[in-house]
Order: structure tokens, then sequence, then C-alpha cells
């Protein structure tokens, strides 16, 4: 983890790379109707590349951005996102739509968080990456298995819509405190 945070640290300059684009564009084609148009908070903002991408797929009435990495909440801010130092592992910001992309692998607590954003929000969207039986040298964090993530959404966020894509998956949940016709009708 250390490592990790020297690396964000100093860089993530990060490129969106062809995958990345290909994956946005899926997720543009399964997004259920019912997550647009809502308050959306990108958790793991990072400098914001991937939360406008985001926006132009969710159309958010309200955006803000959360990660624990200053230097690159202020590179959020400086695209004009509201944007705060939050470490999700202590303090689950509340809202309406959590997104998640790519940020469950650099989470420690895993199992606390799916625990907290399913308490705390009524929407929740996560898109992460499979981990391979290869080594991705690009790829921080660690990244679970197919299986591994099944079972956290089995058992946190069950009833998930899950689909799979370019070795991702993409997780669309509702709580049942929502009426499921108020999110399709939307």
């Amino acid at each position: 983890m250390k490592i990790e945070r020297l690396a964000y640290l100093f860089g993530n300059r990060v490129v969106i790379g062809s995958h990345i684009k290909r994956q946005l564009e899926f997720l543009k084609a399964k997004a259920p109707p019912g997550f647009k148009y809502r308050q959306m908070d990108d958790l793991g903002c990072g400098d914001g590349k991937v939360t406008l991408l985001l926006k132009e797929i969710f159309l958010p009435t309200r955006l803000r951005g959360f990660d624990i990495h200053p230097h690159l909440v202020k590179r959020a801010r400086n695209r004009v996102i509201e944007a705060e130092v939050k470490d999700l592992e202590k303090d689950m910001p509340t809202g309406e739509l959590a997104v998640m992309w790519g940020v469950l692998h650099h989470i420690e607590d895993i199992e606390g968080c799916f625990r907290r954003i399913k308490e705390n929000y009524a929407l929740i969207f996560i898109r992460e990456p499979i981990k391979r039986s290869t080594i991705k040298w690009l790829e921080l964090g660690h990244p679970l298995s197919k299986g591994e993530l099944e079972y956290l959404v089995e058992k946190y966020l069950d009833g998930s819509q899950i689909f799979y894509y370019d070795n991702a998956i993409f997780i669309f949940y509702v709580s049942p405190k929502v009426s499921a016709k108020a999110v399709s009708a939307d």
C-alpha cells in the first residue's frame, strides 16, 4: 500500500487507454436508464479524467468526487469537479448514486467498504478489473478474481445486475428501499 501511495503522490498521469474507452462505451450501452439524472458521487475520483467521462454517461444533476489523495483532488477541482479529500476506509459519504470505477482493489477493507456503501447509497455502480492469472504491471492495488467479486456482490449487493466485458465486472445495484419501478421508469 505504501508503494501505491508513493506512485499516486508522484504521478497518476493516467492516460485514458483504448481498453478504458471500450469499457466506457460498453457502460454507455448497459447503464440502466434509472441510474441517469441522479446526484452522483464518484468514490475514488482521482484527478477527475474518468469522472468527466462518467458524467457524460450518467448525466448527473449534481456531481461530487472523493479521493484520498489531496493533489489528485486539486486536479479534479481544476477540472471543475466539486471534489473533496476523503478516506473511504474511514468515512463514506452519503448520497443517491455511488460510482466506483476501478477503486475497490485499492481498498484494504473491501468488505467494510461494501457494507458502508450499501448503507449510504440507494443506487450503486461499480466497475472493477478482474484479476488475471498473469501479472499486469500497470495495475496498482490488488485486483480480485471473478469468484471473489461474485462472492462479495452476492453477500452485500444481492440482486445486482452484473455484466462482464473486457476483463472487468460491471455491477448495478438498486437498494430494496428504492422502488424498482421508480428506477426503471426514469
